[in-house]
């Protein structure tokens, strides 16, 4: 019988697919012993549906006038005739076969009633979506997520997709993968093509809910690794007007904005977010890097301090912490620094790389190499480029010309971060080609590059310390500082 005839026979006015029919015949069987890939009772005919193949004993009947000769061929000695009852052996038999036939029944029942039927995977997502489930691993995902480390950045991304699985429309959860992949590329050597899984997640978000300020913010940070700092920025004012209050977004602003130059309206967000969230330590490290742009040391050094209090292995804040010992000059104090965090975590790039600056500054080229040189193969675009130009600025025999390719190809694809524009000035330094490095500096400069200390202190501009040319630009960049600071 095909397994549309069974199903129209045991189930007439319900709708039922195939895989409901499976399982009831899988009772079935576990009910009378049977076996599918060693059928006794039922056999599977594969395209077709199931037969019955029990074998058929014939047993003799011992008092013969009780015996009925049938013909298969005509069933006109089934009925007695009339005026007489059916003969007892056929009475004994159907009643004993009509008590198996309930039997069975019953035990079908029992067990059907006893057990869950497993349900389709449509079935199951839409019940998990139902009880909230979808909504659980969310807020799952998002305590990793804020967690900031590596390891609790992977379980978000798997958790954010598995909400995505249950409910494909979950914008928010969209929104979180996207910060996920982000902040994955931004402090943890994510893949590199996490970038464009970042702004199409994003993307997929706001097509979702345009009003999900999550989607923009989470844009903004896509946009921001991309090197599209404006682009970056106006997304998370976007996320501001759909959510006047979003702290994540606040802070974001601020962070962008210090990198654009413009530190005032950075330290307006930064101190916006903390008025909102002051639990929050990267909240806290972007005020101190703000703080640390505007050289005001010791405010900035209080800031870390905090924010290292509330997540000491922060990669941001500690980074950040060497940093403000290498732009006041203690060299050696940034290089112990580094090398210890590098004890407790040897993997995480910020501290090869923080290590190998605090050795080039202080022109241990060497050891500034053999620090960076594990680097340059990373399957992250990003890794391996910083990784290659601090070779390259070790005075390393490494050719330049795809170095500048490259740095040229981001500000060509819409980068207005004046790291790229700063790197293209130390190579062409580095080469003594003064016309082309100042070009680049000045270009640096136009886009935000305020930090002075750090540029005097660089081996590869040495050589222009004492020209004129160099000297009004260093000049520019503390009165454009000096004029933030008083205004």
């Amino acid at each position: 019988m095909s397994q549309q005839q069974l199903v129209e026979k045991v189930w007439p006015d319900t709708v039922v697919g195939n895989e409901t029919l499976k399982q009831r015949v899988k009772l079935l069987r576990r009910a009378l012993g049977d076996n599918a890939s060693q059928p006794r009772y039922i056999e599977a005919i594969r395209g077709r549906g199931y037969r019955m193949i029990g074998e058929i004993k014939k047993t003799p009947i011992a008092d013969s006038s009780l015996g009925v000769k049938l013909s298969l061929a005509n069933d006109s000695y089934v009925s007695p005739k009339a005026g007489q009852g059916y003969p007892l052996f056929w009475k004994a038999s159907s009643l004993g076969l009509a008590t198996i036939v309930v039997l069975f029944a019953c035990i079908a029942l029992l067990i059907s009633s006893s057990h869950n039927i497993p349900k389709s995977v449509s079935e199951t997502m839409a019940e998990q979506q139902a009880q909230g489930f979808d909504n659980e691993l969310y807020r799952k995902a998002l305590d990793y997520y804020h967690r900031y480390r590596q390891a609790d950045n992977l379980n978000a991304i798997k958790l954010f997709k598995s909400a995505i699985e249950i409910n494909p429309n979950m914008a928010k959860a969209y929104a979180g993968l996207s910060d996920a992949y982000s902040q994955g590329v931004f402090q943890f050597n994510g893949d590199n093509h996490w970038q464009q899984l970042a702004i199409d997640a994003a993307y997929k978000a706001i097509a979702l809910d345009p009003n999900l300020a999550q989607a923009y913010k989470a844009l903004g940070l896509a946009y921001y690794n991309k090197g599209w700092l404006t682009k970056a920025a106006n997304a998370n004012l976007k996320a501001l007007q759909k959510q006047s209050d979003f702290s994540e977004a606040m802070s974001n602003l601020g962070f962008i904005y210090r990198e654009m130059g413009q530190l005032q309206r950075a330290l307006y967000w930064n101190n916006k977010a903390l008025d909102r969230d002051n639990t929050n330590s990267v909240s806290m490290v972007h005020k101190a890097q703000t703080l640390l742009a505007l050289t005001q040391y010791s405010q900035a050094r209080q800031w870390l301090d905090k924010a290292l209090l509330l997540q000491p292995d922060s990669v941001l804040g500690n980074t950040t912490l060497g940093i403000w010992l290498l732009q006041q000059g203690q060299l050696t104090a940034a290089q112990n620094h580094f090398s210890q965090l590098l004890l407790s975590h040897p993997q995480q790039f910020q501290y090869h790389y923080g290590l190998a600056q605090s050795y080039l500054y202080q022109q241990q080229f060497e050891l500034a190499a053999k620090t960076i040189a594990p680097h340059i193969n990373s399957s992250n675009h990003h890794t391996r480029q910083h990784a290659k130009l601090l070779l390259y600025l070790s005075q390393q025999d490494l050719a330049a010309v795809s170095l500048i390719e490259q740095y040229k190809l981001r500000l060509t694809n819409g980068s207005d971060r004046a790291e790229d524009s700063l790197s293209l000035a130390l190579i062409y330094a580095h080469q003594r080609q003064t016309d082309d490095s100042l070009r680049y500096l000045i270009q640096a400069i136009n886009q935000g590059l305020l930090n002075s200390e750090l540029l005097l202190l660089h081996p590869s501009f040495d050589y222009l310390q004492n020209q004129d040319s160099f000297q009004v630009l260093v000049s520019e960049m503390n009165n454009q500082r000096q004029w933030q600071i008083e205004n």
